[in-house]
């Protein structure tokens, strides 16, 4: 049986473990809901310190006893230290997390595994943050292995850096130390100006990002610096240091919480902290709060708590995705439950591994290794992504032209009993599991302007590009949801299709709670009125809720086209199944009528109907093709899933209402097509697209 190396033993600190206890104690209480602990997440920046101190300690004696640093020999230590366990706990939560989460949710695991394992998920995370498709997705059972990314990119780099410091030293007869101290100190000086800037102006991307992270392991790595320095530090002044430590650290995890920017300069607390505690411990003098830290139960949780950190979140996450809300007793239960699976972790898995003479004594032979747990679990990964359904790039299924009741009339009228039109089992265009990656097709383009973006794109155009004739979509992504059927009937009309689509956004000047949205409006205005040839039309809409303000600012932008000639027709917002629908349909794909939702005003009804009676403006309604009159509103029509995120129609379902909109059109004498023309198979394909 393998044990600890006696080296190890002699560079363990036990008030350290017991800080690395602290840290996850908070981390697995807050991830617990338990009171107390609003701002647990911050133990995960008393870990950054602590990893920057512990493995820049390491590099700087093998630096000082050798007078370099051994590349291989650093990463197959990192290989035989965090890979068993982090792989042991992905490969747990892929196969429990494929049949316990959502068949929705299974994108995103297989994305997340893959990010997990190759240790890029932080930037996996940080794209779905700012994602606005991405709501309602849940959170990911891997998401804590983002910390985990951060502090490996960050030793990616700094072993090289101390590799150029030491020969830029050489090269230059400066001495090694100060050379490496000056170039960590300016990558976490950098780094902390960033990360106050990005928490600011983007704090979705600004929490996951390591390069706002890096300042937290520079902290401790430059501690490790100073640690000549503080061996001679006196008693009175580690007393004092180690108690103010832990109190920052208690203040930051119990005042906190998730409505403080983060990390930005509010982190300066507990990292400061932590390094006062470490500091505090360099002379090995005890103090009172450092044989605290330092009890028998302190250090045996810090020296489980990688594992006790891997384990607990997985486990409150597919717990919660299986039985809903959790009881104390059960998240208590799941506590217990980390911790003795740490322990069995760490027995049978970690150190076995970390510490068997076969693997320490041959480095390659530990990257080997780490390489091929990695590749087994990609491949693994990687076959299921291919086993996943796909979107067709052909609609097969009739969608809403299966409420038509003669398709050869003059004018469409819906079947007596539209009921009969509804799906009662699969399977379903699109697949249920694809629901929220049916979307159109001018978002592959970045044309969905993001939240905080002020700025219109004038490269999205689409149609017949150089047309003189122009039609213009502005609002938000529940008009941007019809757009293949605009798009297709640009083409037939020989329109110029431009679109100010932003979401969250209504076509407004003002009045919206969102500055960025009413700047974005007031440039798309001036935009419309100066030009030389002013549009052919301007649909325009809002999916948000009754506001005066909000009514008052799109009534002057429809108001100010109107006067200069632009005719405006208005979109009416379709209702709301009030959740993910595409979720219930998934569950009960033998039975899709038990997913039936009430009928009820669409967010944005009262809003848009205010709004034409305010401006004259036509409101172009096709709600009867999505919820016809009724109780309750189906989830599927014809064969199609009707609904991804939210109350966003499906690509697919909204492509079979381009004939309803194109004859809509057509009456109101915007078409050179008279709706005679206009059949109910004219339906655009996605090989249309391209």
């Amino acid at each position: 049986m393998t044990s600890p190396s006696p080296t190890h033993a002699r560079n363990l600190r036990h008030d350290v473990e017991g800080l690395r206890a602290i840290a996850v104690g908070t981390v697995l209480l807050y991830h617990l809901h338990m009171p107390g602990v609003s701002g647990g997440f911050a133990g995960v920046d008393v870990f950054f310190v602590i990893s920057g101190f512990l493995i820049t300690s390491a590099l700087l004696r093998e630096v000082e006893r050798s007078g370099t640093v051994s590349i291989v020999d650093f990463y197959a230590r990192r290989a035989r230290r965090l890979l068993p366990a982090a792989s042991v706990v992905i490969l747990f939560t892929l196969v429990v997390g494929w049949f316990v989460l959502p068949v929705s949710a299974r994108s995103n695991l297989l994305s997340d595994v893959f990010g997990s394992t190759l240790y890029v998920v932080n930037w996996v995370l940080a794209s779905r943050s700012v994602d606005y498709l991405a709501e309602g997705s849940g959170a990911s059972p891997l998401q804590h292995y983002w910390s985990l990314s951060v502090e490996e990119q960050f030793y990616l780099i700094w072993p090289l850096m101390i590799l150029l410091a030491v020969l830029l030293a050489a090269r230059f007869r400066l001495r090694p130390r100060r050379t490496m101290l000056l170039l960590l100190s300016l990558l976490g000086a950098a780094s902390l100006v960033w990360s106050i800037v990005q928490t600011s102006a983007n704090p979705a991307t600004a929490y996951f990002a390591t390069t706002t992270r890096l300042w937290e392991l520079a902290a401790g790595a430059v501690l490790a610096f100073a640690v000549p320095r503080l061996a001679q530090l006196p008693r009175w002044a580690a007393q004092l240091a180690v108690a103010a430590g832990v109190a920052m650290i208690l203040v930051s995890v119990t005042v906190y919480d998730q409505g403080t920017p983060w990390p930005g300069s509010a982190a300066i607390l507990p990292v400061l902290g932590s390094v006062l505690v470490i500091a505090a411990g360099v002379p090995g003098r005890p103090t009172v709060v450092g044989r605290l830290l330092s009890l028998p139960p302190m250090v045996w949780i810090g020296g489980l708590s990688y594992a006790i950190y891997l384990w607990h979140w997985p486990l409150v996450v597919l717990a919660e995705a299986r039985w809903g809300e959790l009881a104390v007793p059960l998240l208590v239960g799941l506590g217990v439950l980390s911790i003795l699976l740490a322990w069995a972790t760490k027995i049978l898995v970690e150190d076995p591994i970390r510490f068997r003479r076969s693997l320490s004594s041959r480095p390659w032979r530990s990257l080997a290794m780490g390489g091929l747990t990695m590749a087994i679990i990609c491949g693994i990964t990687g076959a299921a992504w291919i086993s996943r359904p796909t979107l067709d790039d052909s609609i097969t299924t009739p969608g809403a032209a299966a409420l038509v009741a003669d398709p050869e009339a003059a004018v469409w009228e819906p079947i007596t009993d539209p009921s009969s039109a509804y799906t009662q089992a699969g399977p379903l265009e699109p697949d249920p599991e694809l629901a929220r990656d049916d979307i159109p097709s001018y978002y592959a383009d970045e044309c969905q302007i993001a939240q905080g973006e002020p700025d219109p794109d004038p490269d999205c155009v689409y149609g017949v590009p150089d047309s003189d004739t122009e039609v213009v979509l502005w609002g938000d992504s529940k008009l941007g949801q019809y757009f293949a059927g605009y798009e297709a009937i640009a083409k037939n009309e020989n329109w110029r299709l431009t679109t100010y689509l932003k979401s969250s956004c209504a076509a407004t000047i003002a009045g919206h709670h969102m500055e960025d949205c009413n700047q974005f409006g007031r440039t798309v205005l001036d935009t419309l009125v100066s030009q030389e040839d002013p549009p052919h039309l301007v649909i325009m809409n809002s999916g948000s809720g009754p506001k005066p303000e909000l009514l008052e600012g799109m009534t002057e932008a429809a108001t100010q086209l109107q006067d200069a000639g632009i005719p405006v027709l208005l979109m009416m917002d379709n209702s709301s199944p009030g959740a993910e629908i595409y979720e219930c349909a998934a569950e009960h794909i033998d039975d899709l009528r038990a997913c039936d939702f009430p009928l009820q005003e669409p967010m944005g009804g009262q809003l848009m109907t205010s709004l034409s009676e305010a401006t004259g403006a036509t409101l172009l309604d096709v709600r009867a093709w999505i919820c016809p009159e009724g109780p309750e509103c189906p989830v599927a029509i014809g064969g199609q899933l009707i609904y991804r995120q939210g109350s966003h129609i499906t690509d697919t379902y909204a492509r079979t209402l381009t004939p309803f909109l194109y004859r809509e059109l057509s009456e109101l004498g915007f078409t050179e097509a008279t709706a005679e023309e206009i059949e109910l198979g004219d339906v655009p394909q996605r090989t249309s697209d391209r």
